[in-house]
């Protein structure tokens, strides 16, 4: 029998509050607002915030709730559901157990109090990425020696005194470590909550948010940019200027004189650098910033960051120091272990010091440099170098309109253009100043005046008779100067010049060229052209010897033809299965495929590059998220034909990972190139055939087509403006007679690798009998024109076409040869078929030449030893025929 509740639980006069507990609860809540109204309120700081105190804090519970109190929060000794939680530490059972959203530390409360105003309380919860308790790190103390000097005989109390001692020492040392740990937690909390939310390689937005930060990935594209744009603006212009009628009229006339400067063989080659170019475009909206020293790079610099687990600095930058010194002593054929240099680690230091940052700085400011500081050097070192160094980011926007504003500023004067970067250019003047009459020093003032009045960055200048001199004399005129290498400067100016600055001599020919005691360009020239050729090879010991004595022979390339498409990756490489790795390289390959159509060129040649953690090197890299000390592996499949379909090079690049086998939690970096280039400009169709039933078709406009559009909208934009602005009319349209005019077909998508023989199900393209019927017999359905026979009109397109194109700018003839294939023997055999169909369906009678053309036809499939297709053909025609009743038809079978 069921006991009644009122007899087992009796009242006990604490009904009215739903029992004791809740009772207790009010009455604690009525006693804290009864304080608080005795107090006063100091401010409403904690209006509407509720408090929960687990464990022991600092201050303790008791100072919390007088602060609550005093500033218009509430304490609860019972923890409530919408209650912040004030703790220091909380053991593993609570934080596995427990929501941790709302789990704040005391310093909440007291700095909220201090800034006057109630602070964010997500920068001071207690865990935010880890359920895991944090763990002192205690020290250890080397008991034996505090009683190393205790003698055995020593009394009780001597030996407590030791033990009093001791445990004092040890007690110290963990108060302080607890307080260096209270005191770095909302430190470290950030630093964790910063690594939770950067993405990695598995991440499906990473490919674009890297590349949309990545400065390498930004220089080299607009680098690549705009050679395509030199080639554009070379193809839409005539080449006449009317800028250069406008600038001469600004200049004084010019009057050749004894004096006049002089170059090499008369070649006049200007070399045009934007100083300090990224740092220049950020200080235009930081005029405050001038004349201190500046870096452009994504630290903020001076801000150490605790230390990860497992990273170790100095495991690898021996193994980096150990690697570049095999390769130095490799080329100066001395061990490695004699080999003395200056690497880039050198001066840093572990991520937890002030100097231990490793972001590179992609530009520096004059300021800077004058203290030791260049461009590729890592942060930590450059703030050794410069502790008062600023720092701003990247502004790739500001870079592209500049860079865009430099190159169509020149081209206003001439397209004798060689695009070397975004900021960097070869010019050949030698026709403007000619055309122009003015002189080099009056054109290089005028257009340094000109970029410096439309940019806002200053740029410096050098003149010579060829590229390398060029380029030098634009180091000598830098900072914003110009300077004019004559051909009688040239021998002294070249005796001093340092071999390491001379372009193509790396770090291992300069130490080769330094091991047999030549450092400048004159002492190099004591060594003869044999003597080069054996320590350096024929190809650089030539090159060497014509670049000391500032010869030249490389011509400028005025239209940059491309030689490799790639998209390459060695930043927050992280994988945990072979699954995220397909899906990057799915993406990885698009990306590759993209810049393919923006370039507009298909390629033959796949290439898979993979960086794998070398197996001596340890697991977190030294830099957050890097690639570490790797091993670069490299892998290539040809295809049969050049493509530019995505599919095909997803397919490729997989294939190659599976064979390579590699663990992708080892892999840092990853590549693909496609190489084997050829244009996707529109080709010539052979085949007369073809040209007759205009059997061609446009390519559906797809989402692979449209995206070049997308990729080129910028380019497109200043290209368009510089078009409007300085270019003549672009070159008009050379109307062909269409009887000479060969068709021109849209290139097909091609496709990929062909194993093996074809599907027996493939299947041609047919058309209907009387769609092609319409096509075969195009002029029969014309009012008032006489039966053309299409047998007679196919056997006159077989000729030979010449196809003549007259090029305004040189005024020669290009001939165009087309072989046009002969009768019915170029199609498809199905087409034949449903041609010979359409034809009996029309009940036209068959003349001599239509007889001939088709035992042409029977007659050659007999030699290729078609007759099963001949014995089809045959039975095809004389049932067909037969059924139409048509007499000349059967005399004709029968004949034949």
């Amino acid at each position: 029998m069921r006991r009644r509740r009122d007899e087992t639980f009796p009242d006990n006069g604490f009904e009215a509050w739903g029992g004791y507990m809740q009772a207790k609860v009010a009455k604690l809540e009525d006693q804290f607002c009864a304080e608080s109204e005795k107090e006063g309120a100091l401010s409403h700081i904690f209006r509407g915030v509720s408090i929960y105190v687990n464990g022991f804090t600092d201050p303790p519970a008791d100072e919390l709730k007088n602060l609550m109190a005093k500033h218009g929060g509430v304490y609860h000794t019972y923890q409530k559901s919408d209650d912040f939680i004030i703790a220091s530490n909380l053991p593993d059972t609570k934080v596995k157990n427990m929501a941790l959203a709302r789990v704040v530390r005391p310093e909440w409360i007291t700095e909220s109090i201090s800034s006057h105003r109630l602070l964010d309380y997500r920068d001071y919860l207690l865990y935010k990425n880890s359920r895991n308790q944090r763990q002192l790190n205690f020290v250890k103390k080397d008991l034996p020696d505090l009683f190393g000097n205790i003698d055995r005989k020593s009394s009780i109390d001597n030996v407590n005194q030791v033990i009093d001692t001791v445990s004092n020492e040890l007690w110290d040392e963990i108060e302080a470590q607890v307080n260096i740990e209270i005191k770095n937690d909302r430190e470290s909390s950030r630093t964790l909550q910063i690594s939770h939310s950067t993405k990695t390689s598995a991440d499906p937005n990473f490919i674009s948010e890297f590349y949309n930060n990545s400065r390498l990935h930004h220089i080299s594209q607009l680098g690549g940019c705009f050679k395509q744009h030199v080639n554009d603006m070379r193809e839409q212009s005539v080449f006449k200027f009317p800028a250069r009628v406008k600038l001469k009229e600004t200049l004084e006339p010019y009057v050749p004189d004894a004096k006049e400067i002089k170059f090499e063989k008369g070649k006049k080659i200007m070399h045009i650098d934007m100083d300090c170019f990224f740092v220049s475009v950020g200080l235009r909206n930081r005029p405050e910033l001038r004349g201190k020293p500046v870096a452009v790079t994504h630290s903020k610099g001076g801000q150490a960051r605790p230390k990860r687990p497992g990273v170790d600095r100095k495991t690898e930058f021996y193994l980096y120091r150990s690697k570049q010194a095999h390769k130095l002593g490799k080329a100066a054929g001395i061990p490695k272990d004699e080999i003395e240099f200056e690497s880039r680690v050198d001066h840093i230091t572990d991520e937890d010091d002030k100097y231990g940052s490793m972001s590179k700085i992609a530009s520096c400011s004059y300021e800077a440099r004058a203290k030791g500081v260049g461009n590729g050097m890592f942060m930590g070192t450059a703030l050794k170098l410069c502790p008062d160094i600023c720092t701003i980011p990247y502004d790739f926007e500001g870079y592209k309109e500049v860079a865009y504003t430099l190159y169509n500023t020149i081209a206003q004067y001439t397209l004798d253009i060689e695009a070397v970067s975004c900021d960097e250019m070869y010019v050949d003047c030698t026709e403007l100043l000619k055309d122009m009459g003015i002189s080099a020093n009056d054109f290089a003032t005028a257009i340094r005046n000109e970029i410096k009045s439309k940019t806002g960055c200053p740029c410096s200048t050098g003149f010579g008779g060829n590229r390398l001199q060029a380029r030098l004399a634009t180091k000598k005129a830098k900072p914003d100067g110009q300077f004019f290498l004559t051909e009688d400067l040239v021998e002294d100016f070249m005796f001093d010049i340092k071999l390491k600055d001379l372009p193509g001599v790396g770090r291992q020919i300069s130490q080769k060229l330094e091991s047999l005691g030549h450092t400048t360009c004159g002492s190099l020239q004591q060594m003869s052209l044999a003597a080069l050729k054996c320590q350096l090879g024929v190809k650089t010991g030539t090159q060497l010897f014509d670049q000391c004595r500032g010869k030249d022979a490389n011509p400028l390339t005025f239209e940059t033809v491309r030689k490799s498409v790639s998209a390459e990756v060695n930043y927050g490489i992280r994988f945990e299965n072979n699954d995220q790795c397909y899906e990057f390289l799915k993406q990885l390959s698009a990306e590759v495929s993209l810049r393919m159509q923006q370039f507009k060129v298909i390629g033959k040649c796949v290439t898979l590059k993979l960086m794998v953690r070398a197996e001596e090197a340890p697991v977190e890299t030294a830099k957050f998220m890097g690639h570490g000390f790797c091993n670069v592996i490299n892998k290539s499949t040809s295809l049969s034909t050049a493509t530019g379909d995505v599919e095909v090079i997803v397919k490729e690049v997989i294939s190659i990972f599976k064979k390579l086998n590699i663990d992708p939690n080892e892999m840092r970096g990853v590549g693909i190139q496609i190489t084997k280039l050829e244009s996707t400009a529109v080709k010539l169709i052979k085949g007369a055939m073809s040209k007759f039933l205009n059997l061609t078709k446009p390519l559906k406009s797809d989402a692979k087509n449209e995206s070049p559009k997308k990729v080129n909208a910028d380019s497109s934009k200043y290209t368009q403006d510089f078009n409007d602005q300085y270019l003549s009319p672009k070159k008009p349209k050379i109307e062909l007679s269409p009887k000479k005019s060969p068709i021109i077909a849209h290139a097909k998508s091609p496709v990929g690798k062909r194993r093996g023989r074809p599907p027996k199900n493939a299947k041609y393209q047919q058309s209907s009998s009387n769609h092609l019927m319409n096509k075969f017999l195009q002029g029969h359905n014309v009012p008032n024109n006489p039966y053309k026979d299409p047998m007679v009109k196919i056997e006159r397109t077989s000729k030979t076409l010449e196809v003549k194109v007259e090029n305004p700018s040189t005024s020669k003839e290009l001939k165009h040869t087309i072989d046009k294939p002969k009768g019915l023997i170029g199609l498809p055999w199905k087409e034949v078929r449903e041609l010979l169909r359409a034809w009996l369906d029309s009940g036209q009678a068959p003349l001599p030449c239509d007889i001939k053309l088709i035992s042409a036809y029977m007659q050659e499939m007999v030699v290729n030893k078609n007759l099963e297709k001949t014995n089809i053909l045959v039975k095809f025609l004389r049932r067909n025929t037969k059924e139409m009743g048509n007499h000349e038809w059967i005399e004709m079978l029968i004949e034949k």
